[in-house]
């Protein structure tokens, strides 16, 4: 297996061996990953689509229950003769699923990465396997994209593909293209895990959602609430964190009503630029809060949409145990990519700019571009209104 750094120039063969990533290619995998959700059996092909824009070998989707160490959901693409070697004898000696904990959500990491972050005999252990000697280095593999998706106590998400030998080495420029994709498929495989206990009783998008425990509501762009499951409309009844205004989905933190009202009109106009924002929105300043999913609907089938004013589904978990880190649910409130979310951290940290810059390995400059970007989705003047709204908004140690 090579072990090679990250390098930002691009190989031509790469560039002419990929599908045009600058038409329609990425719109068009971001709108069969939002379709898979309510028709899990378009995943095969979306995930294939995956594949084969990150020029890979083989791809896997899995959420897996932590609990039972069972699949919840599990979906794969590429060779049986390679896959089923890997299911049936090799999956419990891959050493890297002791990384993931410490992987940071929708960043995609290689080989190299996940060395760094699991210490100085990774590589070594990982050379001298039986899965190398036996699978991937007789298959000629090489190197991956390993992205984390879902880091819950009793649920864990992610996405693999695998590349080999006769790849070009895999770019910045790649992991850039991964980490566009990744808060899509993020957002897919959470809100598809709370379909996933009710899937199997029922196919139609309508008969799922009315049977799940979770509140969903069905809105218009305008917030217009169209449909709302019998979860939802006694969530409506308690008139807490959620109300109705003349049949105006409304939430009573201001920052999650701005943030997901902000996400369904965006995901209106241009799903794919929706990006992070829209994910594990927090419903209240706590630890453990109420979340919300924004699921865009205005590109989907009628059948899924349910009315031809339909522009989102609005998914709400439950509070639970789990706490949501302070920069977290900062993140899913102001749609910070992870970059953004690591610049932000260090702004509360107090680090100066250039001290960013160093801790990140980049420039000055790109720690500016960053910093801009945050100051207009936050709305804040400079660092020090940033570091001062984070710790406004920074959850206490109770819900209050």
């Amino acid at each position: 297996m090579r072990d090679l750094p990250l390098r930002c120039d691009v190989n031509e063969a790469l560039c002419l061996s990929r599908p045009n990533i600058n038409g329609r290619a990425l719109p068009q995998i971001v709108e069969a990953i939002y379709d898979s959700i309510a028709d899990v059996d378009r995943w095969q092909s979306t995930l294939e689509s995956i594949c084969k824009l990150a020029i890979g070998r083989l791809a896997m989707l899995a959420v897996v229950d932590t609990s039972s160490n069972s699949a919840r959901f599990s979906t794969s693409c590429g060779d049986p003769a390679l896959l089923e070697p890997l299911q049936r004898d090799y999956a419990c000696e891959v050493p890297f699923f002791k990384a993931l904990p410490k992987m940071d959500i929708d960043v995609p990491f290689t080989v190299d990465s996940v060395y760094a972050l699991q210490g100085p005999d990774a590589r070594q252990n990982w050379i001298e396997s039986r899965i190398v000697r036996e699978w991937v280095e007789p298959n000629r593999l090489d190197d991956f994209f390993w992205v984390a998706l879902m880091k819950q106590p009793t649920r864990t998400g992610t996405l693999m593909v695998v590349t080999d030998k006769d790849r070009p080495q895999i770019s910045a420029r790649d992991i850039d293209l991964i980490s566009t994709l990744a808060p899509h498929v993020r957002r897919a495989v959470t809100i598809g895990d709370l379909f996933e206990a009710e899937r199997r009783k029922a196919d139609i998008f309508r008969s799922i959602i009315e049977g799940l425990d979770h509140p969903v509501l069905i809105v218009a762009d305008d917030m217009q609430i169209i449909f709302a499951n019998p979860a939802a409309e006694a969530l409506l009844a308690q008139n807490t964190s959620v109300s109705s205004v003349r049949g105006q989905l409304s939430f009573t933190y201001a920052n999650a009503n701005t943030a997901i009202g902000r996400a369904v009109q965006l995901g209106t106009r241009n799903e794919f630029a929706l990006g992070p924002s829209g994910i594990n929105i927090p419903l209240a300043r706590a630890m453990a809060p109420a979340v919300a999913h924004v699921m865009p609907l205005a590109r989907r089938d009628i059948s899924t949409r349910m009315s031809q004013r339909a522009a989102a589904a609005i998914f709400i978990a439950a509070a639970g145990a789990a706490p949501v880190p302070a920069l977290e649910a900062i993140a899913a409130l102001f749609g910070l990519t992870a970059a953004e979310k690591r610049v932000a951290g260090h702004v509360a940290a107090g680090l100066t700019r250039r001290e960013i810059a160093a801790a990140s390995g980049v420039s000055d400059g790109t720690v500016k571009s960053q910093l801009a970007t945050i100051f207009d989705k936050t709305a804040t003047g400079d660092q020090r209104e940033l570091a001062l709204l984070m710790r406004e908004l920074t959850p206490p140690l109770h819900a209050i």
